[in-house]
């Protein structure tokens, strides 16, 4: 009888410590594996992952530009055969789901373009992590996020792993299958994986690192537990460091706010007719901020929009060289010519319209009659490669009058990608003053799409055009004063670029073109 008691007290004891005693006794316990535990593998996973690798490769080769043998582009083919090759080699050793995302996004990330992605259909929902994320400071890798077990080694820096030094463990790990290591802004936006385990076969799990707080140096054994996705990631994007400036336009102290999130979606259309409509009192003000934070992109003539609605568009032709079309007959970068690649072109500019975007329909009419010309004729890009456009004259020669009295800046994050680039080129070439963080970095291949690889698990995205007149590489653009604040709160930011950018930024010229 007394056995049977203690059974049961202790059976009570657990309950009441994860909160299951009463009513919500009927929630479910929590999962748990056994140590060591591991889905049986099946060998059948090796000639799935082996189809999407060929698939994804016929993909870059026959729908994107750096794929033409017209272009000459031997890097973009040397990347795409160098990492066809190590995929199909991994695809051998692949027994799991786990395994197979983890070729395909090793194969994307090959590529050096964060424009060109695996994305997998279904993603692993209880990964791992040892209880506390890191993130990347300049050249340190610090504790940002902890369990409440752990919340002691919160600040802490992270040495080593594994007899590993840290930074060569990311670039191993990260730098092979999430990130394109040269560029520094994609080094802050994964550090956070880190130490986190996807179920990634062909990276190795750390057991032990080395951390110093305070000046005093410990090893920390690493308890890998299983965490909630849904609960991981919004951890995970928090240790990031970077921000989000949603919409709108406000008056702030002796000038104007432009919060613009993201260039593309329900938000700019509303911005777009309040800086329309105010542009007059912003010509007027001292300064006028475009906050750019935790933009990743969409369409660039947003930014051409709000630039012309500040500065005219006579100052904006000016400068920025007017319509993009040349003698070569191209509309907007050269196309490739394929018939998916023109289906898409059609559904796309049809989406475009339903949703509000005449201009950006009008352009791809243009794209499509171009294509479709082109494809009549047999040729695989819709102008001539050695038809070079004249690049814009250079800063020092653009003085025209503008209408913007006060300062123009610019107010990035390392989130910066794509259109969002463009933007900020623009906005430099217009005279605006970076602040903030450094960007991230793209290519001049754009018009991307996606589409699912035969075996329905991923999708996998190719870019159809190229702008020849453009760098090879777009950014990263360093701003002229950096943050080192927490770039996520929104007040500090106002009262640091009234207080400390303003000033600098009028005592540094030009004001605008």
């Amino acid at each position: 009888m007394r056995r049977r008691s203690v059974t049961w007290a202790l059976a009570a004891f657990l309950l009441a410590c994860i909160g299951l005693t009463g009513p919500a006794a009927a929630q479910p316990m929590p999962t748990w594996d056994p140590p060591g535990f591991q889905a049986p593998p099946d060998p059948r996973w090796a000639e799935t992952t082996r189809t999407d690798v060929e698939a994804a490769y016929r993909l870059l080769r026959d729908n994107d530009p750096g794929g033409a043998p017209e272009l000459h582009d031997h890097a973009f083919m040397h990347r795409l055969e160098t990492s066809r090759t190590l995929a199909l080699s991994r695809a051998q050793q692949v027994t799991s789901y786990d395994g197979y995302v983890a070729v395909l996004a090793g194969f994307a990330n090959g590529m050096g373009d964060k424009h060109i992605w695996s994305r997998p259909a279904f993603v692993t929902n209880r990964p791992l992590w040892p209880g506390f994320i890191v993130s990347k400071h300049g050249s340190a890798w610090v504790v940002a996020d902890t369990d409440d077990l752990r919340a002691p080694l919160k600040g802490a820096q992270v040495i080593s792993c594994d007899g590993v030094p840290v930074e060569d463990l990311a670039r191993a790990n990260l730098g092979a299958f999430k990130a394109d290591w040269s560029v520094g802004a994609q080094q802050f936006q994964n550090a956070p994986w880190l130490l986190v385990d996807d179920g990634n076969p062909f990276v190795k799990r750390p057991t032990a690192c080395v951390l110093v707080q305070a000046g005093k140096s410990q090893t920390v054994h690493l308890d890998w537990e299983l965490i909630k996705r849904e609960l991981l990631l919004p951890r995970l994007h928090d240790a990031i460091g970077a921000g989000a400036s949603g919409f709108g336009v406000r008056k702030v102290g002796d000038g104007y706010w432009i919060a613009m999130q993201r260039l593309m979606g329900d938000g700019p259309p509303a911005v777009l007719k309040a800086v329309e409509a105010q542009k007059e009192a912003m010509r007027q003000a001292k300064f006028v901020v475009l906050d750019l934070r935790g933009n990743g992109g969409g369409g660039q003539v947003v930014g051409d929009d709000i630039a012309i609605s500040l500065v005219s568009k006579p100052v904006f032709d000016k400068v920025m060289g007017g319509e993009s079309s040349d003698d070569c007959g191209q509309v907007d970068g050269l196309l490739r010519v394929s018939d998916d690649n023109l289906a898409f072109m059609k559904v796309a500019r049809a989406d475009f319209l339903a949703k509000g975007y005449p201009d950006i329909a009008k352009l791809l009419d243009a794209e499509i009659k171009t294509m479709e010309e082109a494809k009549a004729k047999g040729k695989p890009l819709t102008g001539d490669v050695n038809c070079k456009v004249a690049p814009p004259p250079p800063p020092a020669t653009r003085q025209v009058a503008s209408p913007l009295k006060g300062r123009l800046i610019v107010l990035t994050d390392n989130l910066c990608f794509s259109a969002c680039l463009s933007v900020v080129q623009e906005f430099l070439a217009l005279g605006a003053y970076q602040v903030g963080q450094t960007t991230d970095a793209a290519t001049r291949f754009v018009d991307l799409r996606e589409q699912h690889l035969p075996s329905g698990y991923s999708y996998f995205s190719v870019l159809m055009s190229v702008h020849l007149e453009i760098p090879y590489q777009m950014g990263p653009f360093v701003p002229a004063l950096t943050y080192d604040g927490d770039i996520a709160d929104t007040k500090a930011l106002e009262a640091w670029i009234t207080g400390t950018v303003v000033p600098k930024a009028l005592a540094t010229g030009p004001k605008a073109p």
